[in-house]
């Protein structure tokens, strides 16, 4: 038997690498009695909406041989001239799902254990003794976004085809039994599925003990002023990297919602029949006092299902699996014709009533006429107002106009804040235009003192070309009025070169993209801009965006990039670069010494630069050098480039508009942990995630309420800017960095919560920060208690961990109620200053809250208490997958997060009653597993700190 075993090894990032690349066979000794068989196995997230390519083998000549392709349920095999299609279970989410072929007279599948065969119409005849085939998919655009590993191409007899076929039934049963029995564990998807018919809702039965639920409770949150916001979450059909509940295992640009402290009503929405929200939206809703609501929705021509659902049976099971999984309640959105309307109507009140004795709501959306039609009204009138009555909630189509709107504002009576106008975000028939124009329904909206339905504000998401940059600019745009102007059109504009050292600059083109690679000496380019040209508003942000990567063998080419502003006289008056990221009163200048090493991925810079009065022209530059001085071009290879000019208009903030909520309750706690990233950092500490890339949504706690709110003093300019900042981090994979200038001895003010709190005792609060120089600058807390005007406290302790500092205070009880709290930023120095510094982590909370920790007994030291059941289970891969179930008591309402650790690595973050982490190493001896408890105030011990459990070779749970 000939076996050609190629390794894939393990890519998250959407592309097919086979090492090697490219194969001979000598088959001289194959005779036509051979057999080609090719295995591999792969993780596919569910419900993947593009065709995608999985393996394209070609010969020596480039004629297609095989091409495997997965669509959706349907594996297409391409053989020679021929197609042949075969359907597949459910991929199986977060384990292997082997895949075996044979060819020969027919063509054979095996997965699950289950056999499909088909009779070959051709045959593949050797017209040399050698034949090369290349492995792995052309097409970038419909790459495999799933992770491939263990491909193997073999040629065996045609007598021992049936042994190898009954080995890998074998192989492929002991996974499916891992998958059902794991002791007395059972392994269960990780993440929230919908019910997708009738027949699935009446099965549905709870089962604490095999489902993973979410920990988080629904926070005191609520808000003081009128018109609430109710934001509808419905982004490329729902349960994508949300599903996760350990980590996102595919590398990708995930999406984050920021606005959680102005929403009110999150609807998690999909075009699925029950829609259950998934256990991270669940979780990071509730702690930011948000209502999460799943959808019941039914639409099309036919109304069987509105019929079945619409059988008062169900009510009672509605609200059964709405306590079950620990959200609000659902948004009822039945867009088919209603044949029965009294049914219809006894239904919706049936429903909004037993939800409300759990404390969640129903929203009626409005589709029908009185007479039970389809017919969207775009308003609140005699046609749906019996709708509305029978559940007192209403959420209006988006097609209104002022008319429209008006004749709501006149039927809504003392329901106000019960009734919300949409906006979709797209501008699909939208008054205003929607969009980045969505401010002016919004502005309509607020006058006639509604409240607010945003649908669909992934829009900033799904329209970013997959770049992390130009969503965050998206939606800062959209929802923080920050106006951008692009700088760059790569169809017109051309980089001067500068410095065209070694064999100078090489320009390839691939996709439409343009990317420019460095040689064995310096290479400098740039580009210049006239600002007055492109925009006439002052005081803006300039921004650049660049994906920078190594060229091999050796991937640590030198690189920088930077930004120069210029004066009318052609004088730098500022500039920042990639290597300090500090503004300089300087233009740029560079060594070996001063510069970036790059590495074998591509990775993304963002420097931003504020312009002054003065700014003239702003330079662009892009600098690269190869570390191994070989000739030709190996050198830092930059693609992607964006440069553009941000500045603020106030009309167009919608958070201005829109109001933050108010706090009720202690601790306020963030890291502001956007929860996606190349790292994690633990007290500053950086590290890597084992699967090489972090993305937890279960983690996010980005909580800036004011982003856009400007100076609450006189004493400065208003030039103040905060924004996310991803190379460095207190706890998480981001923090917020806050720029500004600073006359002598002047200070500025940053809002940070509005709070309807009293305090029991004492106020303890903690800082997190970074290039906050302590003889220059001083941060204070600010608060304001009732009937008092602002109280300034000053830190009573500053420690410092990693380059952080960690300022703590002790505020003394004042008796008064807390209204609200503020950052100040002093400049104690004898001359003017640029602030640019981080901020990591903010905790507050009062003495009551710490009494709570001590009630609970929360146990730091030795958290394997709460743990129910723990198994580390071997896999095909020669690596091992843990799982474990906790059972965590009083400790749960206090939890912020579980860090997993095995031994020293850490692995991951649990929020749930389940946790499970595959394809760790095991040296066949003991594993060493710590749990690092986080409390919701910020608090826990240093892991190393912390008792582990111990898991033996003989406890292993071994393959047959």
């Amino acid at each position: 038997m000939s076996n050609y075993f190629l390794n894939s090894g393990l890519k998250r990032d959407g592309q097919l690498k086979l090492v090697p690349e490219h194969v001979r066979f000598n088959l001289t000794q194959l005779t036509p009695s051979d057999v080609g068989i090719i295995q591999f196995q792969l993780i596919l997230a569910e419900q993947e909406q593009n065709i995608i390519e999985l393996i394209d083998i070609h010969d020596n000549l480039g004629n297609p041989l095989i091409k495997i392709t997965l669509k959706q349920r349907e594996l297409l095999i391409q053989y020679l001239d021929n197609t042949y299609k075969f359907e597949i279970q459910q991929i199986i989410l977060y384990k292997l799902y082997p895949i075996f072929i044979s060819f020969h007279d027919e063509i054979s599948l095996i997965t699950n254990f289950s056999i499909q065969s088909q009779k070959l119409q051709q045959r593949f005849t050797y017209t040399s003794n050698k034949v090369g085939i290349f492995l792995g998919s052309k097409s970038n655009l419909n790459a495999f976004t799933g992770i491939t590993r263990n491909l193997q191409i073999r040629f065996v007899r045609e007598n021992e085809l049936k042994m190898q076929m009954e080995g890998e039934i074998k192989i492929q049963k002991s996974i499916l039994n891992d998958l059902n029995d794991i002791g007395q564990i059972k392994y269960k998807l990780p993440f929230s599925k919908p019910l997708q018919s009738i027949e699935e809702l009446d099965n549905w039965k709870p089962n604490e003990e095999y489902t993973i639920l979410p920990i988080q409770q629904l926070k005191k949150i609520t808000r003081t002023t009128n018109q609430p916001l109710l934001v509808c979450h419905d982004m490329q059909g729902g349960y994508k990297e949300d599903i996760w509940c350990f980590g996102n295992p595919m590398r990708q640009n995930s999406y984050r919602f920021y606005y959680m402290t102005h929403c009110d009503i999150f609807v998690y929405f999909s075009h699925t029949f029950i829609t259950i929200p998934s256990v991270p939206y669940i979780n990071i809703c509730h702690q930011f006092g948000t209502r999460i609501l799943g959808t019941i929705i039914t639409e099309g021509n036919d109304n069987t299902l509105t019929n079945q659902i619409l059988n008062l049976k169900y009510v009672d099971k509605l609200v059964q699996i709405c306590q079950f999984y620990k959200f609000d309640g659902y948004l009822l959105n039945i867009e088919t014709n209603v044949e029965n309307v009294d049914l219809f109507i006894q239904f919706i009140k049936e429903l909004s009533d037993k939800l409300q004795q759990i404390g969640a709501i129903l929203i009626y959306y409005d589709s029908h006429n009185a007479e039970g039609n389809l017919k969207w009204q775009s308003e609140l009138n005699q046609d749906n107002m019996k709708y509305f009555q029978a559940c007192n909630y209403f959420f209006s189509d988006y097609h209104w106009n002022l008319n429209k709107l008006s004749n709501t504002e006149k039927n809504v009576g003392n329901q106000r804040n019960n009734v919300f106008v949409g906006i979709d975000i797209w501008g699909r028939g939208q008054y205003g235009g929607g969009q980045f124009d969505s401010y002016i329904a919004l502005q309509e909206i607020k006058r006639a003192q509604l409240a607010t339905a945003i649908f669909g504000q992934a829009w900033t998401y799904e329209t970013s070309n997959d770049s992390r940059s130009q969503f965050i600019q998206n939606d800062n745009s959209l929802w923080q009025g920050k106006n951008t102007v692009s700088l760059f059109d790569k169809h017109k504009n051309q980089w001067a070169i500068t410095f065209n050292g070694g064999n100078g600059w090489k320009i390839i083109q691939e996709n439409g993209e343009e990317t420019a690679i460095s040689s064995f000496d310096w290479c400098v380019r740039t580009y210049t801009i006239q600002l007055n040209l492109v925009s006439s508003n002052k005081g803006g942000i300039i921004q650049f965006n660049a994906k920078v990567k190594g060229t091999g063998p050796k991937f640590d080419d030198l690189y920088l990039i930077g930004i120069e502003l210029y004066d009318r006289n052609n004088r730098c008056i500022a500039s920042i670069d990639s290597f300090s990221t500090k503004v300089n009163k300087r233009e740029i200048q560079f060594n070996v010494d001063s510069v970036n090493i790059a590495d074998d991925k591509w990775r993304e810079h963002t420097l931003s630069i504020k312009t002054t009065d003065d700014t003239q022209y702003v330079k662009f530059i892009e600098v690269g050098k190869d570390v191994e001085y070989w000739a030709g071009n190996y050198g830092t290879q930059f693609t992607g480039e964006s440069m553009v000019y941000i500045s603020y208009d106030s009309n167009k903030d919608l958070l201005r508009m829109l109001k933050p909520k108010t706090y009720q309750e202690f601790p306020l706690q963030t890291y502001f942990n956007n929860a996606v990233g190349e790292a994690y950092y633990i007290d500053g500490q950086k590290n890597s995630h084992y699967k090489g890339y972090y993305d937890n949504l279960n983690d996010f706690d980005y909580t800036l309420c004011y982003p856009t709110k400007k100076i609450i003093s006189q004493d400065i300019q208003d030039n103040w800017e905060s924004s996310i900042n991803f190379s460095d981090s207190w706890n998480g994979s981001s923090c917020i960095k806050i720029k500004g200038d600073l006359q002598v001895h002047k200070s500025f003010l940053v809002k940070l919560y509005k709070t309807r709190i009293d305090p029991q005792g004492n106020i303890n609060a903690s800082i997190n920060m970074k290039y906050f120089d302590k003889k220059i600058l001083q941060l204070s807390l600010v608060m304001k208690f009732a009937d008092k005007g602002l109280q300034i406290f000053k830190p009573t302790k500053i420690l410092t961990n990693k380059g952080w500092d960690i300022a703590q205070y002790i505020i003394l009880n004042q008796g008064k109620s807390l209204k609200s709290i503020y950052l100040k930023i002093e400049n104690i120095s004898q001359q003017q200053q640029a602030v640019d510094g981080l901020i990591g982590g903010l905790a507050i909370y009062d003495d009551k809250y710490t009494e709570q920790m001590k009630s609970a007994n929360v146990d730091f030291k030795d958290p394997t208490k709460y743990i129910k059941n723990i198994q580390l289970k071997e896999s095909i891969t020669n690596l091992y997958d843990l799982y474990i179930q906790l059972e965590l008591g009083e400790l749960g309402p206090l939890l912020k997060t579980i860090r997993i650790f095995n031994d020293k690595q850490w692995i991951g973050n649990v929020r749930s009653n389940y946790a499970y982490f595959p394809e760790l190493p095991f040296d066949g001896k003991e594993m060493f597993v710590r749990l690092q408890i986080v409390l919701n105030n910020g608090n826990h011990i240093k892991a190393e700190s912390v008792l582990p459990y111990i898991l033996y070779s003989d406890q292993v749970v071994r393959l047959p």
